[in-house]
């Protein structure tokens, strides 16, 4: 009996005898169910892990009393949805005529993307040396590669949190100028940008985790389904056929419209615009951590990224087979100015209000974190808190007075923020905090190759944006 037992300690590890140990002495949640199965698989065994082995591992000993407080799997479901579907969908039907009907593979493909490198990153989570758990983005550079990871990864996190909510400001500002412009009420931009910053900025200050933005999450995503509907029957009730588009008894003419299978000269661009549809990798530790059930996160992230790319497959197929090569970005151009337009118009500000609040609530997490308030004491912490989120909005709108073309210069910023936050950063801290030697190479190799596809994307996607902010200065040269 002795000698079994040396053969069969033998083929373990010493972690994977006190991972047993520990399992032992745990008395599990009610409701909870062990999953025993620890298969093991290539790409997405390695890179992934099976969920059931995975769990049991790790989730299990990170959970405490806290839990209690915050969000459920549904808030974070609604979190996900709120985040990824908005103003990048209005862009697809435009994406599919650049790369024609293959262009729906894209949609698929992006979102397979997205769902890998955001359980890369939750798995970089639990892979600090010597137990515990990595609570932030940044905190995963610095367990991966030190000191300088941990400020290169913040610095990049925090332009690139800047970048997302500086674009939905400019765009609730146009939304709502334009809107009030129907009505001959007629505000400055900058005065309208304040507004809405103030408004995303309630929300931030009302809240301290993203668990705790079920509200806001509820009201941002019923708004953005509301807005996806209405683009879906517009596009189906008012079509351009035979160049003609029929609006009640008048009808409005223009050249016909072509479609095509598959343009590869489009293929590039295409792809980039539907990889940033999609929720980043710079989010998933808040969301992953703000869940009372954490270990349900696959789960709820991979239903959610199914019915976002449902969502945007609809979307893009009927915009395209109502316009095709006349199709335009967003899509809402390509329609009469009909009170459902109108209404499309409001669903999508209002989204886009609820939206911001959540990369806000993001980003005062990681400078938190950064400033350990939560050893200052209960109403040092409020303090702190507070400060910390006002100065993250002031800082956003002081940029946006200083700046000229200040919506290129954010897109420029998120392609150059996106290639490393996105794809760079999870998976080499995944390689190095596991260990190259760990991994089997074939997923070694399947991890490289999503690396490449992720830099490549953002080329095309920082290319188009360079082309966007010289066509402008060019246009502002003429014009004065």
């Amino acid at each position: 009996m002795t000698a079994r037992v040396h053969v069969v300690r033998s083929k373990r590890t010493v972690a994977e005898i006190q991972d047993k140990e520990r399992a032992q002495q745990w008395n599990p949640p009610p409701g909870y169910k062990r999953k025993t199965d620890e298969s093991q698989f290539s790409i997405a065994n390695e890179a992934l892990d099976d969920y059931g082995a995975f769990k049991d591992k790790h989730y299990v000993f990170h959970i405490s009393d806290d839990d209690a407080g915050k969000g459920s799997s549904l808030s974070a479901f609604l979190n996900i949805i709120c985040v990824a579907i908005g103003v990048g969908s209005l862009q697809l039907s435009y994406a599919l005529r650049q790369s024609g009907w293959v262009g729906l593979l894209f949609v698929f493909v992006a979102g397979t993307v997205a769902f890998i490198t955001s359980i890369i990153t939750v798995r970089c989570m639990y892979l600090k040396a010597g137990g515990g758990k990595i609570s932030g983005f940044h905190e995963i550079g610095l367990e991966a590669f030190g000191k300088p990871g941990y400020y290169i990864v913040s610095a990049f996190n925090m332009l690139g949190i800047i970048g997302s909510v500086g674009i939905y400001a400019i765009l609730s500002a146009n939304n709502i100028s334009e809107m009030l412009a129907r009505v001959n009420v007629h505000l400055g931009s900058r005065f309208l940008m304040l507004i809405t910053t103030a408004t995303m900025c309630i929300p931030t200050l009302l809240t301290r985790t993203l668990g705790e933005t079920f509200l806001v999450s509820l009201i941002g995503t019923a708004t953005s389904i509301i807005a996806t509907l209405i683009v879906i029957v517009m596009a189906i009730v008012y079509p351009i056929r035979n160049g003609e588009m029929h609006i009640s008894s008048s009808v409005t003419h223009s050249s016909p419209i072509h479609h095509f299978a598959a343009l590869p000269s489009g293929f590039a661009v295409s792809l980039s615009t539907m990889s940033f549809a999609y929720v980043g990798s710079t989010i998933v530790p808040h969301l992953e951590s703000g869940m009372q059930h954490p270990e349900k996160f696959g789960r709820v992230f991979g239903s959610a990224l199914f019915v976002v790319t449902c969502i945007y497959m609809v979307m893009a197929s009927t915009g395209y087979s109502a316009y095709g090569d006349r199709t335009l970005s967003p899509i809402t151009l390509n329609f009469p100015r009909t009170w459902p337009t109108f209404l499309a118009d409001i669903c999508i500000t209002i989204h886009v209000l609820f939206a911001g609040p959540l990369f806000l609530v993001q980003m005062a997490l990681e400078i938190e974190s950064g400033l350990d308030i939560a050893s200052k004491g209960k109403r040092a912490e409020v303090i702190w808190r507070l400060c910390v989120r006002i100065g993250a909005a002031l800082v956003i709108l002081g940029m946006a007075e200083a700046l000229p073309f200040f919506e290129d210069v954010i897109s420029l910023v998120s392609a150059l923020t996106s290639p490393v936050l996105v794809y760079l950063t999870p998976i080499a801290a995944y390689i190095k905090l596991k260990g190259w030697r760990n991994i089997r190479k074939r997923s070694l190799l399947g991890l490289m190759l999503l690396l490449a596809f992720g830099i490549v994307v953002s080329a095309f996607g920082l290319a188009e944006t360079i082309r966007a902010i010289v066509g402008d200065f060019r246009n502002e040269k003429l014009s004065t």
